[in-house]
């Protein structure tokens, strides 16, 4: 964050040293940027609230570049003076002794008639801006509607504001990973893909893990109860209170880790919340998933008791070694 403001300073400054350096629709959307306070051109009912008033330059002279002058003031919008989509100037749809009559008359201390042209050239410029980003949905700036984003949010179960509001991650990664979470085909590989870009780490996906599965009360076999068929030899009857179950299991193989990003994906880390909700979300509640941290064989620890600054929950950073092993850790696995 403090980057991307540094380059937004950088960039502001190199606006007001040569603004004709810039495209205009570059500038338009840098100053929506340093000014998200006020509104975006033409969507505001006060040209005095949008974040830019626009003129066309007042001459018939040759444009060297899109943008002719920008004046930019602390608490004011910026005044932007333009060399084209004007009624005057050097690509005006008025005759040129229009523009001539609106560059002399201001010798006489009279510019009314080119400030009242100006009243149109603003709306005209505004409309040529919204019209220009209609479809770029890549322009959108702050607070700038974003119908694309609500729709790819949509098409993920997520557009009303409510269902999203307890994510642990950011709405902009559901927007980001739409195509493979809306995707009626989810495979192990679409996941590896998923959780690989966003936490950047080697994962490797492991089907049909098999596991224990607790029988609700009324499924299990007790003697005595009234014939049913959890209580026939041969058709529903189970010795056990659970049931195996191999196809419902699918775990997460996640490193070689340094250990900091090891312990990051510990219950207690940073990372742990985040990798349950998109897996769970991902996997739609269909399937039961565990974690298999994988720590790099150089960054396991050795142990002695007092001597070790950081952390050592039992059972997930401690091992008991008498010599180094060429092995990556891989037994902690948890669930998710």
């Amino acid at each position: 964050m403090e980057d991307a403001t540094l380059a937004l300073r950088a960039l502001e400054e190199e606006l007001r040293a040569n603004p004709t350096a810039f495209e205009f629709f570059q500038a338009v959307m840098l100053l929506e940027r340093l000014r998200p306070d006020l509104s975006l051109p033409g969507r505001s009912g006060d040209p005095a609230e949008e974040v830019v008033r626009f003129s066309t330059h007042r001459s018939i002279s040759f444009p060297p570049s899109e943008i002719r002058a920008l004046e930019m003031r602390d608490g004011e919008p910026a005044r932007m003076s333009v060399n084209f989509m004007g009624l005057i100037g050097p690509q005006g749809v008025l005759p040129h002794h229009y523009t001539q009559l609106a560059s002399d008359r201001p010798r006489g201390k009279d510019a009314a008639f080119g400030d009242f042209l100006d009243l149109f050239h603003h709306r005209i410029i505004s409309l040529f801006n919204r019209a220009w980003r209609k479809n770029r949905f890549w322009t959108g700036g702050p607070g700038d509607d974003d119908p694309l984003k609500e729709h790819a949010l949509d098409l993920v179960g997520m557009g009303l504001a409510g269902a999203r509001s307890e994510l642990p991650f950011s709405e902009d990664a559901l927007v980001y990973y739409s195509g493979l979470v809306a995707s009626p085909r989810k495979g192990a590989v679409v996941l590896e893909q998923l959780l690989a870009d966003y936490f950047d780490v080697p994962v490797e996906v492991e089907q049909f893990v098999g596991g224990w599965y607790g029988l609700p009360r009324y499924d299990q076999c007790e003697l005595g109860e009234e014939n049913g068929a959890s209580s026939r030899l041969g058709i529903g009857a189970v010795v056990g209170d659970e049931v195996w179950d191999q196809q419902s299991g699918v775990r997460l193989r996640i490193g070689p880790l340094t250990r900091d990003r090891y312990e990051s994906f510990l219950p207690m880390g940073e990372n742990y919340q985040t990798l349950r909700a998109l897996t769970r979300y991902f996997g739609n509640d269909e399937h039961d998933f565990e974690v298999q941290l994988v720590l790099a064989s150089a960054e396991v620890p050795g142990f002695v008791l007092g001597e070790d600054s950081l952390p050592t929950p039992l059972g997930w950073t401690t091992w008991i070694r008498t010599r180094v092993s060429a092995d990556d850790a891989d037994d902690t696995i948890l669930r998710l």
